[in-house]
């Protein structure tokens, strides 16, 4: 029977052998594997240079009062407010109330801005319309194939009193 492991098996567990974390008979296949395979071998080379470069690395020590910063950054409740300066309404006016304001303000700026809309001459709201510009509209339907929607409406769009005598 065939004990040795895999590449992908070894190399998954090259950590834990470089730090001696292994049960024995996993210790001892990995050794024979890194003796057998030399991809893995080089891998674990890599891993062991990283190591020694990292072990080599200057400590940081932080400033004292950084680790109490952060205990109170975590305990302080997260809230990202949108208006600063209007944290007091909140707490004055419940969310229903502060709702039906804003509703009735866009109600009204609505209402103002459309009345100043209207009595300008921006948009055409005065423009009569007739059977004529219906028809002028219509044009879309121009070759309207018999029997169908667009036809109909264009007969019945067209229809005069006189034409049925």
């Amino acid at each position: 029977m065939d004990f040795r492991m895999k590449c992908s098996k070894v190399q998954k567990k090259l950590s834990a052998y470089q730090d001696r974390e292994l049960e024995p008979t996993e210790q001892e296949q990995v050794r024979n594997h890194l003796l057998s395979c030399r991809a893995c071998r080089e891998q674990y080379a890599e891993l062991e240079r990283i190591w020694k470069i990292a072990g080599q690395l200057e400590e940081i020590h932080p400033d004292p009062w950084f680790y109490r910063q952060v205990i109170r950054k975590i305990k302080e409740p997260h809230e990202q407010r949108l208006f600063p300066g209007l944290q007091w309404v909140p707490r004055l006016l419940p969310a229903p109330v502060i709702v039906f304001m804003l509703l009735v303000v866009g109600i009204l700026t609505g209402t103002y801005l459309g009345n100043i809309l209207a009595r300008s001459n921006i948009f055409l709201l005065h423009y009569e319309q007739t059977s004529e510009t219906v028809l002028n509209s219509m044009r879309v339907f121009d070759p309207a194939p018999p029997g169908t929607f667009a036809e109909g409406y264009y007969r019945i769009a067209s229809y005069k009193e006189s034409d049925s005598r």
